[in-house]
């Protein structure tokens, strides 16, 4: 037994594996969306592990609700960076640094969204910590609590399932740290203690390397164009910090492998592969990064994966995702092998000149819309 569900989590990603002995969530999208998926998560005795692959609503939210209810199910361990994994631990101790917190709390106010400014208490990542600290519950085992990474940690077992981490990569890390350290620089904050204010306006910096959301309306909506010719659309990788820093994995278990790739960038996979001296992977199902960026999955990258399942997760009601030269580039890839494209939801924005195509030119492709389950 080898099952995978994408819980419907608006456009994020909540998505559980399951063996015969082994339950695994991995993120919880949107706060709004918990109520879709609780009911299955409730039904469980016991959570072997959550992952979260990093600090971004859409991936957040859902967790910390979970983790604030009643019902919540014991959770044996938890996978996830966050400052606290970055940069050490929070100091919850009566002494604080007064100065500095009030120039990180300046640093936090400066950089925060009208969104931001609407959430209860701190960001999600440090909100997260407290829940977490208050269960007890053991963060990143494999390295004793600290930043989780391939080259710390090439793999980990959860029961009889395997974990390879592809990212994020010690030099992804680094960079994310050497830019908020650069930011703290600039702004002449130099902190002796490791605070909440430090861990809110760190979360708040990197929100604002995001990739720039694009338009939510796809390219190929305007005019007709060949699914040929989308696949080739220029490829321009997701330089996102945050992005680039996710937690991302190959999961085994009982001769079943499945490509994670939460939000990560191709150059973290592709990477990876090098690393191992692979060119290609054999896979029986890949969750395709980013709910279906353009910006997340290349050709290069595809070419060098052989599989049949693909999946993503999104309602399709934030940047048009997935988008549709994503959509281009796997059926190119598979055109002659076949395969198949689960998404989670009814997406509204494909065309029907793309699905026709789809039809006459590439039937061994199919789309499978408003679907959540796979049994591997």
């Amino acid at each position: 037994m080898f099952k995978v569900i994408m819980h419907k989590a608006d456009n994020g990603d909540c998505i559980s594996i399951e063996t015969q002995s082994e339950f695994v969530l991995i993120d919880g999208g949107t706060a709004q969306s918990f109520s879709n998926w609780k009911p299955y998560i409730f039904s469980k005795d016991k959570i072997d592990s959550i992952i979260v692959t990093h600090i971004d609503n859409d991936h957040v939210n859902g967790i910390i609700k979970l983790l604030q209810s009643d019902n919540c199910p014991k959770i044996d361990n938890f996978y996830f960076n966050g400052a606290e994994q970055l940069f050490g631990q929070l100091n919850d101790s009566e002494k604080s640094d007064r100065m500095s917190d009030i120039k990180l709390r300046a640093i936090s106010e400066e950089l925060s969204t009208a969104e931001n400014r609407q959430q209860i208490g701190y960001s999600e990542g440090t909100s997260l910590s407290y829940c977490l600290s208050e269960k007890k519950i053991i963060i990143n085992p494999p390295v004793e609590g600290k930043a989780l990474y391939r080259e710390h940690c090439n793999s980990f077992n959860v029961g009889d399932m395997k974990f390879s981490v592809i990212g994020p990569s010690k030099s992804v890390l680094n960079e994310l740290k050497d830019l908020w350290k650069h930011k703290l620089s600039e702004r002449r904050v130099k902190p002796k203690i490791i605070s909440k204010a430090y861990y809110d306006a760190f979360e708040k910096y990197i929100k604002t390397f995001r990739e720039a959301a694009p338009s939510t309306t796809p390219i190929a909506s305007f005019e007709k164009i060949s699914i040929e010719a989308l696949a080739n659309v220029k490829f321009k990788d997701d330089n996102s910090p945050t992005n680039k820093s996710c937690l991302s994995f190959l999961i085994e278990s009982n001769n079943k492998r499945l490509l994670y790739l939460s939000d990560c960038d191709v150059g973290v996979v592709t990477s990876w592969l090098d690393d191992l001296g692979l060119t290609s992977i054999k896979v029986d199902v890949v969750k395709i990064s980013h709910h279906g960026s353009k910006n997340n999955t290349s050709l290069e990258l595809l070419n060098r994966i052989v599989c049949q399942k693909y999946l993503i997760s999104t309602n399709g009601n934030s940047h048009g995702h997935p988008d549709l030269e994503v959509l281009a580039r796997i059926s190119i890839v598979n055109k002659d092998s076949g395969a198949e494209i689960f998404m989670n939801y009814e997406i509204e924005h494909i065309p029907s000149w793309f699905t026709n195509e789809l039809k006459t030119s590439y039937p061994n492709i199919k789309l499978s819309m408003n679907s959540c389950e796979i049994d591997l």
